[in-house]
């Protein structure tokens, strides 16, 4: 249950300078952020940057090298975790389980009364527009229907910070505006959210802060408005002539690097300029050269556009 919440100096969520090393050598070394009472965040990184292993440093399923974690102001304990919501990144409902009694058995797993979890799991249910699915097994419902199933088993306890791994993966436009809508109404209440994601429009439409990680480091913590101040100034170019394109880019004083792979016979460029130097220069320099261009694209000064300049990546993936 919502509880009335530490002081507001005191954020339910400070991690410090966390490591956790696997035998492969991958992990994270250097991992540091708050999330603040009612407030949204995201925790963006590429696949292999440390954003799961953080999670689930936080909730304990993990074991850290070094580094704190405090929750609601204190050390992180066993007790402080019954007021989290875990979604976690592996997705763990039994197919033949009915989706009202997954739901209801998580509300009970964290002290709900059973005639209290029920009540909360057809409320839930109803809230997101599955009422008539209450008896539908698990294994019955679609991809996104049984998404939202087990993002309601995170949130039916009415926890105090909801920890949540790609919350939005695999759900339709609609089901994403109904979850969002959901975690306006629970920030609402005083609730926090860390959520990990690979949409930079969902995290710049719902988040107060975001959270960036590139090799296991935190490389950027701070307002979804600070973090676009470094998008790049520049486009993304699809073009055959490479040779070409390289001669003209320097020629102008900016970069060019090359996206992994090909589309097509064509290769995807994001080329950087300096500030002075308008997109239409570039566009008339390769008209002048007459050559074929397959795509222009002005990169925008959104958090897409900031996120591989602040995570200090050649070449978008």
């Amino acid at each position: 249950m919502l509880q009335a919440g530490p002081p507001a100096d005191l954020a339910p969520l400070r991690v410090t300078n966390l490591a956790k090393t696997y035998a492969g050598g991958r992990g994270i070394t250097d991992v540091s952020f708050t999330v603040a009472r009612g407030s949204i965040a995201g925790f963006i990184g590429v696949n292999g940057a440390g954003k799961s292993t953080t999670l689930k440093a936080i909730m304990g399923l993990v074991s850290h090298d070094r580094g704190g974690i405090e929750l609601f102001g204190r050390p992180a304990s066993f007790e402080a975790r019954k007021r989290l919501g875990f979604l976690p990144e592996e997705r763990g409902l039994a197919p033949r389980e009915r989706a009202r009694d997954a739901i209801a058995f998580h509300a009970r797993l964290k002290g709900l009364p059973r005639k209290a979890a029920y009540l909360r799991a057809d409320a839930l249910l109803e809230r997101i527009g599955l009422a008539d699915r209450t008896r539908a097994r698990v294994g019955e419902l679609s991809k996104g229907n049984a998404q939202r199933v087990q993002i309601l088993c995170a949130i039916a306890h009415e926890p105090d910070l909801l920890i949540l791994d790609e919350p939005f993966s695999g759900l339709d436009p609609i089901a994403q505006a109904e979850v969002q809508s959901l975690f306006s109404e629970y920030r609402a209440k005083g609730g926090a959210i860390l959520f990990s994601t690979h949409s930079m429009a969902v995290a710049e439409r719902l988040c107060d802060q975001v959270v960036i990680l590139s090799g296991g480091r935190t490389v950027f913590e701070g307002a979804v408005a600070e973090a676009t101040t470094h998008a790049p100034h520049g486009v993304y170019v699809t073009i055959n002539d490479d040779a070409a394109l390289l001669e003209i880019v320097r020629d102008l004083g900016g970069e060019a690097q090359a996206f992994p792979s090909k589309m097509g016979d064509a290769m995807r460029w994001r080329v950087l300029l300096p500030r002075n130097v308008p997109y239409p220069a570039l566009m008339r320099a390769m008209a002048e050269r007459e050559l074929a261009v397959h795509g222009f694209e002005p990169i925008q000064a959104d958090l897409e556009g900031a996120f591989w300049t602040l995570a200090g990546y050649q070449a978008a993936a």
